[in-house]
């Protein structure tokens, strides 16, 4: 009688550990890591070497003492007029100067979010090897989850860490008091604002990469989402999230880095008064103190709303917040709808 060998069958199979998955994560997705580290570091090199050029000029410019000196002033208007693209208040076209580049920086983390974002899990959807994933002792859930979150946090770091070479480069602007942080332009670029729109655009990509399960697709979608989203907050939403300050005045109020708002005139009965309220009179006169003169005579008061400049890190922190939170969201919501997807 032959004897037949029988292997005994663990009830339960093993897990793979959390290494061995975050392994595969990096080796599936280590060209679209390497395609952000290399956008950002050609954008860094450049803030770099430029930082270090106009940091070493703006020493200079420090360093010069009377500061209301001839010298000391033809020095920082050549300093502003190198660095910043201005020449006695106006624009003038000197390539890519430190007005230029944060209007171009505004678009990079929504590229960078979508790009990697998008193909997360779509990628493997539309191709169907997700089935082959789901049967290797690591689960759906985990595989999903796994992969957004690694992902998400290293995007989310290397975009913190350029967002803050990028204040450092444009530094020496906000010690002179040329503009504020508030400006939509620097705003999206200084504090937690840049990583935390990136971290959204990631999100919003690889929820969007589960629906429609094109990665091609789900990245024309959410880049025209994050677009949308992003313009609507710089434009109408951001200024909301405290209550301005309101007060009365000849001169703006604050200092430099006070963000304003709005400014109108108003009458000894509460009436407003717009441009074409102005007396041409007033309007044609010659006399610099012509417009002073009137607003005493009539009893109007010029109000100014603004936000003052401390106030900076709040608006930061809500913003980055309720990013924050969406972000969750839709990761939440991907893996959700991963767990709920038929093999």
């Amino acid at each position: 009688m032959t004897a037949i060998a029988v292997q005994r069958v663990p009830a339960r199979t093993r897990r793979v550990p959390l290494r061995g998955v975050a392994w595969v994560t990096w080796r599936q997705h280590r060209a679209a890591l390497a395609g952000a580290v290399a956008l950002l570091g050609v954008l860094g090199v450049y803030l770099l070497w430029m930082g270090l050029e106009m940091h070493s000029a703006y020493a200079k410019v420090d360093a010069c003492h009377p500061a209301g000196s001839a010298v000391c002033h033809n020095l920082l208007q050549s300093f502003n007029q190198r660095y910043y693209g201005t020449q006695q208040g106006s624009v003038v076209s000197s390539g890519l100067n430190a007005q230029t580049v944060p209007f171009l920086l505004l678009a990079v983390p929504i590229l960078l979010g979508v790009f990697v974002g998008a193909p997360v899990l779509a990628r493997e959807l539309e191709s169907g090897t997700f089935r082959f994933a789901w049967t290797q002792a690591c689960g759906r859930v985990r595989w999903a989850a796994t992969k957004l979150i690694l992902l998400a946090a290293a995007l989310t770091v290397l975009a913190y860490a350029f967002s803050q070479l990028f204040a450092w480069y444009f530094s020496p602007f906000l010690a002179e008091g040329k503009t504020s942080k508030f400006p939509m332009q620097l705003f999206g670029n200084l504090g937690v604002d840049f990583a935390a729109w990136t971290l959204l655009a990631f999100a919003v990509a690889a929820f969007l990469g589960v629906m429609i399960r094109r990665a091609v697709a789900a990245m024309a979608v959410a880049l025209a989402t994050c677009t949308v989203l992003d313009v609507a907050t710089m434009m109408a939403l951001r200024q909301h999230y405290a209550t301005p300050l309101v007060v009365s005045g000849n001169n703006p109020p604050g200092s430099e880095s006070a963000w304003l708002l709005g400014q109108w005139l108003g009458g000894p009965n509460g009436q407003r008064f717009y441009p074409s309220n102005i007396p041409l009179s007033v309007q044609n006169s010659s006399n610099p103190d012509a417009f002073q003169n009137w607003l005493r005579t009539a009893h109007i008061t010029q109000w100014w709303s603004y936000v003052p400049g401390s106030d900076f890190w709040r608006f930061q922190l809500i913003e980055g917040g309720w990013l924050l939170g969406l972000s969750a969201l839709l990761i939440a919501a991907a893996i959700w709808a991963v767990r709920r997807r038929a093999a």
